[in-house]
């Protein structure tokens, strides 16, 4: 199994503790990078498993800072939400959170907290506004607002225009 193959396999040891990165100077960025990814998908294996958010559909109420999913099952489940960037599948542009017309206020914190550490690192792709990506290097930088922002997990949601990416507290489940 080469490397690559071994980062995108979840891991089956529980994951860390969720603390947001600190500020500090990372020494190694691409293990870094590389750890984002695969804390992702633990992340993501447990909310499809725990939660069956997956295909389920789903609302983003800006105002209230949350996300809702509506199960199968008919349950509910809520969490809340931040919004990093959208992507467009028309022209593979990525436009971070922190500077979108569409995104309020309030849920640009995970996104400007990642710019932060993209800043502190010399990374543009955590920094340049809007910039030309695939749909995977789009989950790359989300990944790494996970790690940044001590998030749950993600979410791809797609839209009749941008695929919205976005970072997700807590979720609960509800009647």
């Amino acid at each position: 199994m080469s490397w690559v193959t071994s980062l995108l396999k979840p891991s089956s040891r529980p994951s860390r503790a969720l603390v947001p990165w600190s500020g500090e100077r990372v020494a190694d960025v691409d293990r870094f990078w590389a750890e984002s990814w695969v804390d992702l998908l633990n992340r993501q294996s447990v909310l499809a498993k725990k939660h069956k958010i997956i295909s389920a559909p789903w609302t983003v109420n800006q105002e209230q800072g949350l996300i809702e999913f509506e199960r199968k099952d008919g349950r509910f489940v809520t969490a809340p939400v931040q919004i990093i960037g959208a992507w467009n599948p028309r022209n593979s542009t990525f436009t971070w959170g922190w500077d979108h017309p569409s995104v309020h206020t309030r849920l640009r914190g995970d996104a400007e907290r990642t710019r932060w550490f993209g800043d502190k690192h010399g990374l543009d792709e955590l920094t340049e506004r809007s910039q030309r990506m695939s749909e995977m290097d789009a989950w790359r930088v989300t990944a790494v607002a996970v790690k940044v922002n001590a998030a749950h997990g993600a979410y791809r949601g797609p839209t009749e225009g941008p695929v919205v990416f976005m970072t997700l507290g807590q979720p609960k489940v509800r009647e």
